[in-house]
């Protein structure tokens, strides 16, 4: 016995309509607008990749970029921060920027000299560092994490 089509079109017309519905949702908890390129809109500041592959957050109102950052969930917190004149949040988001950012090249470089290493110690010396960027790196990731709930939910 072969199931009927029918079934199928019920289905993808509740997926459809979940869809939007999801999507009506988020809009509302957060107010971006995507935009064709990857760069994102939020109010009067927008988002986008720069020369040096790095988040800039610019004005829309002077085209001037207000400041860089490594993640881009990081440059949407601190348009929203921003945007409400709130400086203190704002440098605190550019310094756990900051801090992820370092830690986690630092990790790549240790993973990586640790694969050359031929002395035991020196070995053992870069696995130490490794170990502790690499913690750090995911404590402030979890950190910038915690704080983008928190400022959109």
């Amino acid at each position: 016995m072969k199931k009927s089509n029918k079934t199928k079109k019920p289905k993808e017309k509740v997926i459809k309509e979940l869809a939007q519905h999801f999507e009506e949702d988020l809009k509302k908890s957060l107010p971006i607008s995507v935009q064709p390129d990857g760069s994102i809109v939020y109010k009067s500041y927008y988002i986008k990749k720069n020369a040096n592959e790095n988040w800039g957050l610019f004005s829309m109102n002077t085209r001037d970029q207000v400041n860089e950052f490594y993640l881009k969930t990081c440059a949407l917190m601190a348009a929203k921060a921003y945007s409400t004149v709130n400086l203190d949040k704002f440098h605190e988001i550019k310094r756990a920027d900051n801090r992820y950012w370092s830690n986690y090249c630092d990790s790549q470089v240790y993973r990586k000299n640790i694969k050359t290493a031929k002395e035991f110690e020196r070995y053992l010396i870069l696995l130490n560092k490794l170990e502790h960027t690499e913690f750090l790196a995911e404590h402030y990731k979890e950190e910038i994490s915690r704080m983008f709930k928190w400022s959109f939910v």
